[in-house]
């Protein structure tokens, strides 16, 4: 009987610090300084950005501009440097973002990739997004969307603001519980 409750305690005692490493790993996370890096793995309606100088690949990016119905997708993948300015680490066990563009939201995600920062390092955190511009914007002008096209291309002359909104997620024994606000990070393409 004594061994069972040794069992017991010494399993309450290796629980309940797990969880307290995991909530301060999640407190961590809030801490972090969340920073535009790049954006990668362009392409514009199916065509990406390194194939623009084809002309054949242009003419197909103009028909799909000119044409009003149709659609128009844009994939990349964002890249934010995740700084961890204090001692302990910052454990990500989860995310769900929103994306906006020039006060647009143009898509919502989740992604589940488990993360974790060292005290005092930085890492970066990939989020791989897509979403069909002319449904997004569908009651704004062709060259509205023309504009977002080109400045996430890196070739267009107007610049676009951009904000991406993060809603961590941490694994709290076995239950993953979303951070209640969202961290706000925001920067300009194309400047």
């Amino acid at each position: 009987m004594k061994k069972i409750i040794v069992f017991i305690g010494l399993s309450m005692m290796l629980f309940s610090c797990d969880v307290v490493q995991q909530l301060a790993g999640g407190y961590q996370l809030t801490q972090c300084k969340y920073e535009y890096n790049s954006i990668s793995g362009i392409s514009l309606n199916g065509i990406t950005t390194q194939n623009l100088s084809n002309p054949l690949n242009l003419a197909k990016i103009t028909t799909a501009f000119a044409s009003p119905n149709g659609s128009f997708p844009l994939n990349f993948t964002l890249n934010l440097d995740v700084t961890n300015p204090g001692m302990q680490s910052a454990i990500l066990n989860g995310l769900g973002y929103i994306l906006e563009i020039d006060g647009h939201q143009m898509t919502t995600g989740s992604l589940s990739q488990k993360l974790q920062i060292d005290g005092g390092q930085k890492t970066v955190l990939p989020i791989n997004m897509t979403f069909d511009l002319k449904q997004v914007l569908s009651g704004e002008s062709l060259e509205s969307i023309k504009n977002i096209a080109l400045s996430f291309a890196g070739i267009g002359s107007a610049s676009s603001d951009v904000t991406v909104k993060l809603q961590p997620s941490l694994l709290i024994g076995n239950k993953v519980l979303n951070t209640p606000t969202y961290i706000p990070v925001s920067f300009k393409l194309n400047k």
